[in-house]
């Protein structure tokens, strides 16, 4: 999420082609447009009530008959439309109710970023806070991040929206939660509603993944280090305190440990190195016991320990990781659905420990991404009927619950560092009924919506 740690084939880099050591399907080397690099996947983005995925250059988003502001009792049912973007979709970030799209235009010289969904902070980008509610199936291209700033990337969480270009350059925007996590120092300002450079960022690193949970917010670097900053609420920054960080910080603690991917949850995070191992700070639950515990510096998930890891993703409080040989372990809160049949059902035991997932008809998957109390997965297809790249066959399958748009859980708390006592329950309520594992038919809704 943020949750969304959004992760896809790249257009024109067939699924399959020469990969990076320990990532399969990962090209080592091929660019996207004007020298983005294949970092991995991009093709799916966790949100709230509604969550992403790109489908043959088109961004589809997937909404719960259940998200609405009141506990829906029927069984949820998924609602997949296509959002209009004149321009080849390569990326989606989703936030709480909003979401970021990143399109090539020029036959892929050029970058552009639309914009989709709520904007009462200004999270859109577009200079003001106005309502866009009659916009809603159509996304508007953000003018300060036209084509001349080859914008690489794009990220989103809670009502905040970031962005880097080819140069390494991190634009925020959105709402600036009193934690400071747009990164613009101790300036008293409660949105900014157009894409502003972290200057203080800008002089130290040059950026390669963007991420935020909308309370703090992080960067991976081109060498691998990790950069934080904003609420330091249970840790969450990975400084090893509980103080707020108004400008950019680098993790000392993983320093010569190259990481390769962040996924942040509501107050915890995941990372990934190089060698394939799992890190992880913040509230942690599951990882190291049933038990809530505060963990304010990386540690290791041993449960992982000898299984090479290659992607990884955070909801509010679930969390999964694929392994190279295409198994998905989970952990965490289980309530919603997210992580499927983990063997708790009707236990009083709120978090579940790591474990392999064990989802009926979920083939191999290839892509993971959490939203806020949902899973998604590209796996490889039941048939041939839903042909991807290279005549391979992929499925979307979503499980858990749709979760009403709200504020960030640190919010209105007074900024009372967290103990661990009382924090044994689940921060995130989810909305209705879970969903069992659904097969979302891409083909299908790209053929409806013509």
């Amino acid at each position: 999420m943020g949750l969304a740690n959004c992760t896809c084939s790249p257009a024109g880099v067939e699924e399959g082609s020469s990969s990076a050591p320990g990532v399969p399907g990962r090209p080592a080397s091929a660019t996207l447009g004007p020298g983005l690099p294949a970092s991995g996947s991009k093709k799916l983005a966790g949100g709230a009530a509604s969550s992403w995925l790109i489908a043959k250059g088109r961004a589809v988003r997937v909404r719960w008959t259940s998200a609405g502001d009141h506990l829906d009792l029927r069984p949820a049912v998924l609602l997949p439309d296509v959002v209009d973007v004149p321009a080849k979709v390569v990326q989606v970030a989703a936030g709480e109710a909003h979401a970021l799209i990143l399109a090539v235009t020029n036959a892929g010289a050029e970058t552009r970023v639309f914009s989709v969904g709520v904007n009462g902070f200004g999270q859109l980008g577009l200079g003001d806070t106005m309502s866009r509610a009659s916009q809603a199936s159509q996304a508007t291209p953000i003018p300060e991040l036209g084509p001349s700033t080859r914008i690489m990337g794009v990220a989103c969480g809670g009502h905040v929206s970031m962005a880097f270009s080819q140069r390494g350059q991190l634009y925020t925007w959105g709402k600036n939660e009193e934690s400071g996590v747009l990164g613009v120092g101790s300036t008293p300002v409660a949105c900014i509603t157009v894409p502003m450079i972290v200057e203080n960022l800008a002089r130290k690193v040059r950026t390669l993944q963007a991420l935020t949970t909308g309370w703090t917010a992080f960067c991976v670097s081109h060498l691998g280090g990790v950069f934080s900053w904003g609420g330091g609420l249970c840790g969450t920054h990975g400084h090893g305190h509980q103080e707020d960080e108004p400008t950019p910080k680098i993790l000392r603690s993983l320093e010569g440990m190259p990481i390769l991917q962040v996924a942040p949850g509501a107050l915890h995070v995941l990372a990934l190195t190089n060698r394939g191992e799992v890190l992880t700070w913040g509230r942690i639950a599951g990882a190291f016991g049933a038990e809530v515990q505060l963990q304010l510096l990386p540690k290791a998930v041993d449960a992982l320990l000898g299984t090479k890891i290659v992607q990884v993703a955070a909801g509010a409080e679930h969390n999964l990781a694929l392994a190279e040989s295409g198994e998905v372990y989970g952990w965490g809160a289980h309530a919603a659905g997210a992580l499927g049949d983990c063997g708790l059902k009707g236990s009083t035991q709120v978090f579940a420990m790591v474990h392999q997932l064990q989802i009926e008809r979920l083939g191999r998957v290839r892509w993971l991404a959490c939203g806020k109390c949902h899973s998604l997965f590209l796996a490889d297809a039941e048939d041939s009927a839903n042909t991807g790249d290279k005549g391979k066959a992929i499925d979307l399958w979503v499980a858990g619950s749709a979760a009403k748009v709200s504020e960030h859980a640190a919010v209105g708390w007074g900024g009372e560092k967290a103990t661990r006592a009382g924090w044994g329950q689940e921060l995130v309520r989810s909305v209705g009924y879970p969903l069992h594992a659904t097969r979302v038919d891409q083909k299908l809704v790209l053929e409806l919506m013509g």
